[in-house]
C-alpha cells in the first residue's frame, strides 16, 4: 500500500466517525522534513465549537510513521502560522500509528503551547460519541493552569506583554530599571520575556547574571565585576550578542577589574544591557553569603562609576534588576559606611495584574479545559488570589483537578467553585502565600511590624512610604487590609510561629536584630521543605520503576497503572482511569505515596526495612509546619530532621 494511500485510510476513517462533530471542508498532502503527511481541514459542528472552545476550523494531520517524532509538531505549528488565521491556533488533531505516540504528542504540543488531540489509528470509534469522548478527554485531561516555573511563551504570558516590550525599549537608551515584587509574582517570566524582546527587536548586547546561582553569590564583589567584564566581552563576539553569566574566580584587584570592563564597554558598538535576577543574594541581607555586607559598597561604587563614565562619553548602558525588594539601595549607610548605592536602582514594583486581567487569564484557560467559569466565579478566584498570576493558576487548577473529565464542558458559578476555593485557601494556597510573605519580611524586615499594625487596625500608626510599598507588592489592598484570602491565611500562619517583635526595637543597617527570630524560621523550614521535596520525588520515581518492573516480570505491563489505582477510592480511580501510570503517581499526594508503598510491601522491603518504621517516619515528614502552621521547637525540627535522614538514607543505597 503506498503512502498516500494508508494516509488518505487514515482520514476516511477519522471522517466516517466524525460523522455530526466535523465536516471536512478540504485534503491535502504535504511533504516535510523527508516526510509525507495527509492534512485535513476539519469544520466543527456547534456542538463541537462548545465541547472544545473554537471558533475556526482544526487542522487535522495524518502520519503514518511507527515512531512519532517533534518533526511532527513542527508541521502542525508551520501550517497553522501560515493559514492566515484560518486554523485555529492552539488545538489540533493528529492521526498517527504509534502505540506510544499519544504522550510524546501531548507532551510535544504543551511545550509549543498546543493542545494536540492524538487518536491512534487501531482504536476502533464505531459511533460519533466514542470520537467526541476520547477527543474531549485528550483534551479536557490536560491541566492548562499549572505551571512550574517562568515563562515568557505566548501561550502562558498574560497580561503583562506591553510592560515587557517597554521595558526593553527603556534599555536601549542606558537607563537603570527594575523588577520588584513578592515571590512568583512574574519576575523571572517577565525578565525572560525582556531578554527575548531585546534579541528579537534590537540591536544590543545582553548579559544574563543569576545571582541565585552558588558560583556567582559565593563571588566577591572585585570577582564580580571582573567576571562582568569576561562575560560581557564573550556576549558582544557571539552571534546571538546574548550571554550567560560565566563566574571568574581569578585574584584580581577593583581597580584593575573597573578598568577591564570600563575599556569593553567604550569598545562595544552597541549597548550593554546588564540583567541582574534573584540580586537579593548579591546583598549584605544574603540569606547565602554574609561576606556581602563588605562587599556590596565596593561593588556597586565601581559599577556606579563605569556607568556615569559610559554615559558622560556617550555610550550606552543600561542595567536591570530584578528581585524582592531594593531595601539596600535605600538606607544611607551600610556599617557606619555611606551607601555608594543609594537611590541607585529605582523602586519599580510588578505589582499584581489588573482585576480584568486575572478574569480574562481564568476564563480563557478554562474555556480549553472545557469549564465555562463566569465571570462572578472567575472575580472570586482572582481576588481571593490577590490577583497574582502565578496564585490564580495554582488556584484554578486545584478546581480544574476537583472536577470530573466526565461532565466537561460544564459551565462553573460561584457555588460551584466557592467551596472549592474554600479548601484550595486551606490545603495549599495558605503555605504558598506564607512561604512568599516570609521571604518579603526576611529581606525586608520593617514590612513585617507594619503589615501586623495594619492588620490590628492601626494603619494611621505606620507610615506612608511602607503602606505604599505593601500595596504595590500586592499584601495590602487599597483599604490597607490584607489582600484576599490567600494572603489573610498567609499571614495568619506565619505570625502564629513567630515572636512579635517589640515595637522599640530598631533595625540595623544588617537588619540582624530585626530578623534574627524570623530568618532562623525562615532557614530552617526552607532546608526541611528542600529536602522533603527532594525525597518526595525520589520516592515517586523508585515507586514507579518498582512497579513498572514488577509488572513487566509477570508479563503484564499495564498492570502497574491498576496497583497504583487500587490505592485510590472509587471517584478518584474513575478520575484518572485514563491516565498513564507515570501520570497517575504524578498526582498521588505523600499520604497516597506512602499507601501504595505499604500496600506493595514485597517490592520495597528490601530496600526500605522494617514497614512500622518505615510508616512512622512518614507520618513524621506528613506533618509539614510551614503548610500547618502547627507549632514546633527545636526538638520538633530535630525529630523531623531524623525521619528524613532515616528515608534519605534507604533510598541512597539505588543509584
Amino acid at each position: 500500500m503506498s503512502i498516500e494511500k494508508a494516509l488518505q485510510d487514515l482520514v476516511n476513517k477519522f471522517e466516517k466517525a466524525a460523522t455530526g462533530l466535523f465536516d471536512l471542508t478540504g485534503r491535502y498532502t504535504v511533504n516535510f522534513d523527508q516526510g509525507t503527511y495527509g492534512c485535513a481541514i476539519a469544520k466543527p459542528t456547534k456542538r463541537m465549537k462548545n465541547a472544545l472552545g473554537v471558533d475556526r476550523e482544526i487542522l487535522v494531520v495524518a502520519s503514518n510513521f511507527k515512531d512519532q517524532q517533534q518533526r511532527t509538531i513542527k508541521l502542525i505549528k508551520r501550517e497553522i502560522e501560515t493559514s492566515a488565521g484560518r486554523y485555529e491556533n492552539t488545538i489540533a488533531i493528529v492521526l498517527h500509528q504509534d502505540p506510544e505516540g499519544n504522550g510524546k504528542l501531548k507532551n510535544w504540543g504543551r511545550d509549543q503551547g498546543l493542545s494536540v488531540l492524538p487518536l491512534l489509528g487501531s482504536e476502533d470509534y464505531k459511533k460519533s460519541a466514542d470520537l467526541e469522548r476520547a477527543l474531549c478527554f485528550e483534551l479536557y485531561s490536560h491541566d492548562p493552569f499549572d505551571i512550574t516555573g517562568p515563562v515568557s511563551d505566548d501561550a502562558n504570558f498574560f497580561g503583562r506583554r506591553d510592560e515587557a516590550i517597554e521595558l526593553a525599549r527603556k534599555l536601549q537608551r542606558g537607563q537603570i530599571r527594575s523588577c520588584l515584587g513578592i515571590r512568583k509574582v512574574g519576575k523571572t517570566s517577565i525578565i525572560n520575556r525582556v531578554l527575548a524582546e531585546i534579541s528579537a527587536h534590537h540591536r544590543c548586547v545582553a548579559l544574563m547574571v543569576d545571582c541565585s546561582r552558588d558560583d556567582v553569590w559565593s563571588l566577591t564583589g572585585t570577582q564580580l565585576l571582573d567576571s562582568l567584564a569576561a562575560s560581557a566581552e564573550f556576549a558582544a563576539h557571539t552571534e546571538s550578542r546574548y550571554a550567560s553569566f560565566a563566574p571568574n574566580s581569578s585574584a584580581t584587584d577593583l581597580a584593575t577589574a573597573r578598568e577591564r570592563l570600563q575599556r569593553l564597554l567604550l569598545k562595544l558598538e552597541h549597548p550593554l544591557v546588564l540583567v541582574f535576577d534573584e540580586v537579593d543574594y548579591i546583598t549584605p541581607g544574603s540569606p547565602t553569603n554574609p561576606t556581602w555586607k563588605s562587599e556590596f559598597n565596593p561593588f556597586w561604587r565601581n559599577l556606579r562609576a563605569v556607568y556615569q563614565e559610559c554615559t558622560r562619553q556617550g555610550h550606552h548602558m543600561s542595567i536591570l534588576v530584578g528581585g524582592v525588594s531594593t531595601y539596600w539601595f535605600t538606607v544611607e549607610s551600610i556599617d557606619g559606611v555611606e551607601n555608594a548605592a543609594l537611590a541607585f536602582v529605582p523602586e519599580e514594583y510588578l505589582s499584581p495584574m489588573p482585576e480584568g486581567a486575572t478574569v480574562a487569564m481564568i476564563k480563557r484557560l478554562g474555556k480549553v479545559a472545557g469549564l465555562q467559569i463566569d465571570d462572578n466565579a472567575a472575580t472570586q478566584i482572582a481576588r481571593a488570589s490577590g490577583n497574582m498570576p502565578y496564585w490564580a493558576r495554582k488556584c484554578a487548577s486545584y478546581i480544574h483537578r476537583h472536577i470530573s473529565t466526565a461532565e466537561r464542558p460544564c459551565p462553573l458559578s460561584v457555588d460551584r467553585t466557592s467551596p472549592l476555593l474554600d479548601s484550595f485557601v486551606t490545603e495549599e494556597g495558605a503555605a504558598i502565600s506564607e512561604v512568599a510573605l516570609r521571604h518579603l519580611f526576611r529581606v525586608h524586615p520593617q514590612l513585617l511590624d507594619a503589615t501586623r499594625k495594619c492588620t490590628a487596625g492601626m494603619a494611621k500608626d505606620v507610615p506612608e512610604p511602607l503602606r505604599r510599598v505593601l500595596k504595590r507588592y500586592g499584601v495590602l489592598a487599597s483599604d490597607d487590609s490584607l489582600s484576599g484570602a490567600m494572603i489573610t491565611r498567609g499571614f495568619e500562619a506565619l505570625v502564629s510561629v513567630l515572636p512579635v517583635i517589640p515595637e522599640s526595637s530598631d533595625v540595623t543597617s544588617d537588619g540582624s536584630e530585626a530578623t534574627d527570630g524570623l530568618t532562623e524560621w525562615a532557614e530552617e523550614l526552607a532546608a526541611l521543605g528542600m529536602r522533603r521535596n527532594i525525597l518526595e520525588r525520589r520516592l515517586r520515581e523508585i515507586a514507579l520503576n518498582f512497579l513498572r518492573f514488577s509488572a513487566l516480570s509477570a508479563g503484564k505491563p499495564s498492570e502497574a497503572k491498576d496497583r497504583a489505582l487500587a490505592i485510590l477510592p472509587e471517584a478518584q480511580r474513575e478520575a484518572f482511569k485514563h491516565l498513564s501510570a507515570e501520570d497517575v503517581v504524578s498526582r498521588f499526594l505523600w499520604t497516597d505515596l506512602t499507601k501504595l508503598v505499604a500496600k506493595e510491601w514485597t517490592l520495597f522491603s528490601r530496600l526500605l526495612g522494617d514497614k512500622d518504621s518505615f510508616i512512622r517516619h512518614c507520618d513524621i515528614i506528613n506533618d509539614r509546619f510551614d503548610a500547618h502552621a502547627k507549632a514546633a521547637d527545636l526538638a520538633d525540627f530535630a525529630l523531623y530532621r531524623r525521619s528524613l535522614s532515616f528515608l534519605e538514607s534507604r533510598m541512597s543505597k539505588i543509584q
